[in-house]
């Protein structure tokens, strides 16, 4: 077995460097799964080439071992830091554009993704993955809110994961639930690990439909059920206002248990570095004493490259929903 050698480059404005040629002293990349955007942090010494980059410039980043690196992050320089010794440059990923556009659409007898993919399109920004089984008898995206904010909402109420891919693509689907992505080897690959169970013990929330597609046809959507949980609810009731008939409030229902299910198991884990290793994946444990191989799910990642810590990957994670 070969060891390789940890290297990243960075493109910014264009101008593509490797670690070495940009002055690269240290390199830290977060990903995530939810409302906080994807996001880097890179120092570089005085002589860096990267001395002139300005805040508002195009990011992409890469990282790997040797001549295989992988592209983790594309966006936009956010903020540039001038130090006695040289610089450090931020970034987030391009979904942060999302956070400054605002579109006014209206919607009627569509599902979630299709109403994801439309106003991710009308802000100009890349469609990845998009998958939802929600379908909304009518949605409005007013502009009092950012488009990422709307996406925020629909993803909450269809149970789906929001995430951006290496080239900063928008994806939105449920969290995965099948085959690993990735399995981490006790005594290899696995460096340190705190996973286990969690408290999640609370009374169960049920929801129902705001309108009445359901009771009165799929055309009488915008008639308001006078009482929606049937006058005399046992468990705490949500009534949102998007949902107006039973399928759409049985599938956020099943969203918010499923989450819990997942929050039953959390923690941390530390291998070393892995530029494929993306939140919303899934990850099993191999060989690892006293603990199970039941599958992890990653809610975040961190990609940490520096001269003295090396290359590794810090995961929190949380169960699988069967």
């Amino acid at each position: 077995m070969t060891l390789g050698r940890p290297d990243a480059a960075l493109t910014l404005d264009g101008d593509r460097l490797t670690a070495a040629e940009a002055a690269l002293t240290a390199l830290h990349i977060e990903l995530g799964v939810g409302s906080a955007h994807d996001r880097f942090r890179a120092a570089f010494g005085a002589i860096s080439r990267f001395s002139d980059v300005a805040a508002g410039a195009s990011a992409v980043v890469e990282l790997g071992y040797g001549d295989d690196l992988e592209t983790v992050l594309t966006g936009t320089v956010t903020a540039i830091e001038r130090r006695p010794w040289g610089l450090v440059v931020e970034g987030l990923a391009a979904t942060f554009a999302l956070s400054r556009t605002r579109i006014g659409r209206s919607y009627v007898s569509q599902s979630a993704g299709d109403i994801v993919s439309d106003l991710v399109g009308a802000a100009q920004c890349s469609v990845g993955e998009v998958s939802s089984s929600l379908s909304l008898s009518a949605y409005h995206a007013d502009e009092r809110r950012s488009v990422w904010s709307h996406l925020c909402a629909l993803a909450q109420l269809a149970g789906c994961e929001l995430s951006a891919e290496g080239d900063g693509s928008v994806n939105f689907r449920p969290p995965k639930s099948g085959s690993p992505d990735h399995s981490f080897r006790h005594g290899a690959e696995l460096v340190a690990w705190d996973v286990g169970p969690r408290d999640t013990v609370q009374t169960d929330v049920s929801v129902v439909p705001f309108g009445a597609a359901s009771e009165q046809g799929s055309e009488k959507w915008h008639v308001l059920l006078r009482e929606p949980d049937g006058g005399s609810p046992s468990d705490e009731t949500l009534v949102p206002g998007a949902l107006r008939d039973r399928d759409s409030a049985q599938t956020f229902e099943k969203a918010l248990k499923d989450a819990r299910t997942r929050r039953g198991t959390g923690g941390e884990v530390l291998v070393g570095g892995d530029a494929g290793v993306r939140a919303g994946d899934v990850l099993t444990l191999d060989d690892v004493p006293g603990a199970g191989s039941d599958p992890l799910r990653i809610t975040s990642a961190a990609h940490r490259l520096g001269g003295t810590s090396g290359f590794y990957t810090l995961m929190r994670v949380e169960g699988v929903a069967a």
